[in-house]
């Protein structure tokens, strides 16, 4: 839910059935950079959240390259609440506060409602959180895709309490009970209705919770601070934060200067991939504008098991046949046993309807069209199930391993490719 520059919000979709406490047991708890009124039962939750909104804040601060003074007069007060007629009554919610059905902040006060599980009830506060900090370092925090994408960058974490670290891809399922980001991503995927990236830029300021929508703008907001050719860009963008009209994103744009098309294309592929244990830096693709057009002399390259999609290092022209043929050998994993594969890959087992180890490839377009609202969907291929291939429009050529997002790390070895023009 959002109001204006100054009031922020963000949605989320189940909220606890177990019993309240009566309203003269409410947990009061004091941190550096909070203090916390619930109703949940458990004082060690209460505790845990208020050590964990402490233990994000300087890497809030970290993540956008300022200095503890930032914060030195930084404190919320914040609720976490399941039975809000409680907290109404007893005006721990003003008047002039929309009925939020989720989460709401504004100013240094900020509420949420308490989830079915720790992780996403954590996750909420964090992210009101941000919202605050955006109003109070930068008086706002931009138009809507960067304001919840940001927040919900700067929200996603891993363990709790002082432990908690922030910017953190849960690294599976189970690790993030009800938080339901990839589950709506995937869906959007398979069904063709992926936003291209300016789509997500030009969200409008009427969010009432819904989740794909903060999952794409989270999406745009990993991609601009992911890599370090937008990073800088990304980050001073924030310093803007009390412009939400058009003018925050062609000031980014025109920073970005000719890296928007590359942006674009490396969207398509996040998009096609992110998932529970996406490792940014094991996904980050390597292209470039300047990228030298293939002139149908023999290429040699060879593609590891432990990187995302690997490009050939050049652009295949419109009209191109080419064949590509592998060899070699990969070892997937340590345990429970090492998994060995050739191009083909390992037809007893399979990931995302593919055999494990299998090597891909797929040719990503040089050209968007920034006034398309959705993106096609990229094309995946086995090497030796298409061996050769007609090029319909100026592309990049990738390759990667088929393997699970979070299982790169432990590969070894490369498959040895060879393309070659087609006679």
């Amino acid at each position: 839910m959002l109001q204006s520059q100054l009031i922020f919000g963000v949605g989320c979709f189940f909220a606890l059935l177990a019993a309240p406490l009566k309203a003269d047991e409410l947990l009061v708890r004091d941190g550096r950079y909070i203090h916390l009124t619930t109703d949940i039962a458990s004082a060690e939750e209460a505790e845990n959240l208020v050590a964990s909104f402490d233990a994000a804040v300087p890497q809030w601060i970290q993540f956008w390259n300022l200095s503890a003074d930032a914060v030195a007069n930084f404190k919320v007060k914040a609720c976490v609440i399941r039975n809000k007629t409680d907290f109404n009554q007893r005006g721990l919610i003003p008047v002039t506060v929309p009925n939020f059905p989720f989460g709401y902040a504004m100013r240094s006060q900020i509420w949420v409602m308490a989830q079915q599980s720790e992780y996403y009830t954590r996750h909420l506060l964090l992210h009101e959180g941000v919202h605050s900090l955006a109003y109070h370092l930068f008086n706002g925090a931009g138009p809507t895709w960067f304001q919840e994408g940001s927040a919900e960058l700067l929200a996603t974490h891993q363990g709790s309490g002082a432990e908690t670290k922030i910017n953190q891809i849960p690294q599976r399922r189970e690790d993030a009970p009800y938080w339901g980001r990839f589950k709506r991503m995937g869906q959007a995927t398979e069904s063709g209705e992926v936003p291209s990236f300016n789509a997500v830029l030009g969200y409008q300021p009427n969010l009432t919770g819904d989740v794909a929508t903060y999952s794409w703008s989270w999406a745009a907001c990993m991609v601009l601070s992911s890599y370090p050719e937008y990073r800088s860009a990304f980050v001073k963008a924030a310093q803007q934060g009390k412009k939400t009209g058009p003018s925050f994103n062609r000031k980014l744009q025109s920073s970005l200067g000719k890296q928007w098309p590359i942006l674009a294309a490396r969207w398509r592929l996040a998009c096609h991939d992110l998932n529970y244990g996406f490792d940014w830096n094991r996904e980050q693709v390597k292209l470039s504008a300047n990228d030298p057009l293939w002139d149908g002399s023999d290429l040699e390259i060879q593609v590891r098991p432990d990187q995302g999609w690997q490009s050939c290092g050049v652009r295949i022209p419109q009209g191109a046949k080419i064949r590509i043929t592998a060899e070699g050998e990969i070892t997937l994993a340590n345990q429970p046993k090492p998994w060995t594969s050739e191009p083909p890959g390992i037809t007893f087992q399979y990931h995302r309807g593919r055999p494990l180890g299998q090597l891909q490839f797929c040719l990503l377009p040089n050209a968007n069209d920034p006034q398309a609202k959705r993106i096609d969907p990229i094309e995946v291929h086995g090497v030796n199930d298409q061996p050769m291939i007609d090029v319909a429009q100026y592309s990049w050529l990738l390759f990667r391993i088929n393997d699970e997002c979070g299982k790169l790390d432990d590969n070894r070895g490369n498959y040895q490719v060879s393309i070659k023009r087609a006679r």
